[in-house]
């Protein structure tokens, strides 16, 4: 979950500081909350990757975020649910 973006944007400096030449950061859920959109608009973080479980507002939207819809997922599980499949097939070599 990403909420105010200060502990991505600490983590990020904490990787840089490192040696990471690119940071990417991900989470399930952008919260967004606050000066988030700023915080994270202007880190040093390349890109920002949320999932659709939580909507994101077009004024919270910014050049460096993409939103990914998990429309697929549910869908193929419910799927394997009706089709008396496996739902745990979904997650199955994954790391």
């Amino acid at each position: 979950m990403i909420d105010t973006g200060s502990t991505i944007n600490k983590a990020a400096e904490a990787l840089f500081a490192k040696g990471a030449a690119r940071v990417i950061a991900t989470a399930t859920h952008g919260v967004l909350s606050g000066a988030a959109v700023d915080e994270l608009k202007n880190s040093r973080v390349s890109e920002v990757i949320v999932t659709d479980t939580l909507p994101t507002p077009a004024e919270k939207r910014f050049d460096k975020l993409t939103v990914l819809s998990i429309a697929p997922l549910i869908a193929r599980a419910i799927q394997e649910v009706f089709s008396d499949g496996s739902v745990t097939s979904l997650f199955e070599g994954r790391s």
